[in-house]
């Protein structure tokens, strides 16, 4: 069963003298394994992607928690976006520390996420893939709990390609 709430970030103001930078839409990718299967987490990362196609900035790869968490008792998700707004396709396995506090509480702390082809899919410029990261009942209910996104802090960075 897929719970979820929506954890958004406040939109900052452009000064009028700015001109709008023109995104190009999002594509959701599917690992090759997943391109055909009912998937409830996958369609739900579908439609996510589709009705928010201007995620992330032009020129950077960046992480996105939608607020989507599902699993059993024994084994609990949350539910990350990669998005590629880069010139660059990561069409090999890599990898990438991941922190996420709220409200000054740390939920993710130095947390190594692989990301795998074979797993997310090949992700071209302008695609978001899915990531699931393995959490304890604990953080599902704080993740839960994430309503305000002036609260939450997250950093990704030190994304590095794995040897072939």
């Amino acid at each position: 069963m897929l719970k979820y709430h929506l954890l958004a970030r406040k939109k900052k103001k452009r000064p009028a003298s700015q001109p709008a930078v023109k995104k190009n839409p999002l594509t959701f990718v599917r690992a090759d394994q997943y391109k055909d299967q009912d998937n409830e987490v996958l369609e739900a990362s579908e439609k996510f992607i589709k009705e928010h196609p201007t995620l992330g900035e032009p020129g950077k790869l960046f992480v996105f928690f939608p607020g989507y968490t599902f699993g059993n008792e024994e084994n609990r998700f949350a539910l990350f976006f990669i998005v590629n707004r880069t010139t660059t396709t990561i069409d090999r396995d890599g990898s990438f520390v991941l922190n996420l506090e709220y409200d000054g509480e740390p939920l993710f702390k130095d947390v190594t996420v692989d990301y795998e082809v074979s797993e997310s899919g090949v992700l071209k410029p302008n695609t978001a893939a899915a990531i699931p990261i393995k959490i304890t009942k604990e953080q599902e209910e704080k993740m839960k709990s994430m309503n305000d996104s002036s609260k939450a802090k997250m950093s990704f960075n030190d994304f590095k390609f794995k040897d072939k």
